[in-house]
């Protein structure tokens, strides 16, 4: 995600969130091939090594292009990995055919050819499973969505979560987000939110 010229992370009392490197790949490898925590991503299905590396260079890539990226989320005590969290490179489709939902993909360069399409961040997170129950997504969600406010100029920020992700709606709804629509992501249904204190909201 954007972070201010001269800033590499963002700080809470717990957690270091900063931008990946290639060191972490191996760490997003297992997050993403763990199917407990995949059946929410995407198509739902874990992902291999070969897929979470495309992933992991659209990532680096979406830093350049579009100032916006998943952050590892480490602890400071130890500098353990427990997740990523942070401002993707959200896009919808602005014009979907009668009858159909509007898409949303996690880069721009995903969208097909010929379709109209609105740039509009998401606030993400997903965290190893070992490391749930223990308040670190909320945590860095709220450092994220704080930072947001404070130092970046979007007029929207949306969530994406599909339906059955209770846990992860409850984070969400901490904030006061509110429900926007459903949109189809690879193919399946999920809910679309929008967190307040921008333009859109």
């Amino acid at each position: 995600m954007t972070l201010l010229p001269g800033t590499d992370h963002i700080e809470t009392e717990r957690l270091l969130l900063r931008r990946m490197h290639e060191r972490d790949l191996e760490f997003m490898i297992g997050v993403h091939a763990d199917p407990v925590v995949a059946r929410y991503l995407g198509t739902g299905n874990a992902r291999t090594p070969a897929e979470t590396e495309q992933w992991f260079a659209d990532v680096l890539e979406s830093y350049a292009i579009a100032s916006l990226g998943p952050l590892i989320v480490t602890r400071k005590a130890d500098g353990k990995r427990l997740g990523r969290s942070g401002l993707s490179d959200g896009v919808l489709e602005l014009d979907p055919p009668e009858g159909k939902l509007r898409r949303m993909w996690f880069f721009r360069k995903q969208v097909p050819e010929g379709v109209a399409y609105e740039k509009q961040p998401e606030l993400g997170y997903t965290f190893a499973r070992e490391n749930w129950g223990q308040g670190y997504a909320s945590e860095a969600a709220r450092a994220v969505f704080d930072y947001a406010r404070a130092h970046l100029d979007h007029p929207a920020i949306m969530s994406v979560i599909h339906p059955g992700n209770v846990a992860s709606r409850s984070v969400a709804m901490k904030f006061a987000v509110r429900y926007a629509d459903d949109v189809e992501m690879a193919g399946r249904v999920y809910q679309r939110f929008l967190w307040p204190g921008f333009g859109a909201t």
